[in-house]
């Protein structure tokens, strides 16, 4: 074979290989093609919502039917709770691809702190992914649909359910309310703001990362190093007569909003509830001492008694308290 017959077939092998692709969002699609989609959306919606198949399945694809257990399970969680005027989109990507069943991804940008990927397998050559969440003051329920085309039709290939955002505020918000906790020294504070960042890091699961994920993930090391650092769990608490020990403090939501929930074993039986509030006022009293900023950043405490420290393998016995600050 001559030498420019040779480069000639490397570069079309390179060709083959290569899963080029082009990409549009937002405003930059068609608009005929968002109505489209945005119809599948809002019947989709409906479906999970009624837990209703008959609306859900066909808008399928055969792949994503081959699981409809997990459909069905979804179904089942959602029922209910899904509120088609609460939708809004949060970006949403035409993709054509050079060949179908290929992994590739599509992302918001790169120089925004926001800005997210989604990587995936296309099983089609054209593809359209919706992000969209619905509006709620503690909550905001991302929902991720990929679409491929299938003839002249639109089916569902994968959908995803997760949590954007939690009082408004997202996985890189939470990161930033964490950083401004630590440099005021506020370390158990920015433990629990870390806390609630990593459990939003993944709106769609797996095929969701955001461009500062490496960030948060270390910077989230960096702050249980310092605390274990500092504490040694379980902490005994001195001034209480009856000797309480710390295991752990995590956030924990409630309908006002997320606050710090503190773990403790205590030696009181748990029957003996007059008690145990006693000791809980006395934890509380002092509990700012321990942990500097605590009662400053937060409107109330949650803490819960436990008889021990849970391994995870049995239930434990516990019992619950607010203290507002």
């Amino acid at each position: 074979m001559k030498k420019d017959n040779l480069y000639v077939s490397l570069i079309a092998v390179l060709m083959t290989a290569c899963t080029f692709s082009g990409t549009k969002k937002d405003d930059q699609i068609d608009p005929n093609i968002k109505m489209q989609i945005h119809a599948l959306n809002s019947k989709l919606i409906e479906g999970l919502n009624e837990n209703n198949p008959d609306k859900v399945f066909p808008i399928c694809s055969d792949k994503l039917l081959e699981k409809k257990g997990d459909l069905n399970n979804l179904m089942q969680l959602v029922k209910g709770r899904l509120k088609i005027n609460n939708f809004e989109i949060l970006n949403e990507f035409y993709q054509k691809n050079a060949a179908a069943n290929i992994n590739t991804q599509v992302m918001t940008g790169k120089t925004n702190s926001h800005d997210y990927i989604i990587g995936y397998e296309a099983l089609n050559k054209e593809i359209y992914v919706s992000v969209g969440y619905f509006k709620d003051d503690l909550y905001e329920k991302s929902i991720t649909f990929i679409y491929g085309k299938y003839g002249n039709n639109w089916k569902l290939n994968i959908i995803n359910v997760g949590v954007l955002k939690i009082e408004k505020k997202d996985a890189f918000d939470w990161y930033q309310n964490a950083k401004s906790n630590y440099n005021k020294g506020y370390l158990i504070d920015a433990i629990c703001n870390i806390g609630i960042a990593s459990q939003l890091l993944k709106p769609a699961n797996q095929l969701w990362q955001y461009q500062k994920e490496n960030e948060i993930v270390e910077f989230a090391q960096k702050l249980n190093t310092q605390a274990y650092g500092k504490y040694t769990f379980p902490l005994i608490i001195g001034h209480v007569n009856t000797k309480p020990q710390i295991f752990r403090i995590i956030p924990q939501g409630m309908a006002e909003g997320y606050f710090p929930m503190i773990l403790y074993t205590t030696s009181i039986n748990l029957s003996d509830t007059t008690s145990l509030s006693k000791e809980c006022d006395e934890i509380h009293s002092r509990i700012g001492e321990l942990f500097n900023g605590i009662t400053m950043n937060n409107k109330m405490i949650i803490y819960r008694a436990y008889k021990s420290i849970p391994n995870g393998n049995e239930q434990v016995e516990q019992y619950g308290f607010i203290r507002k600050n």
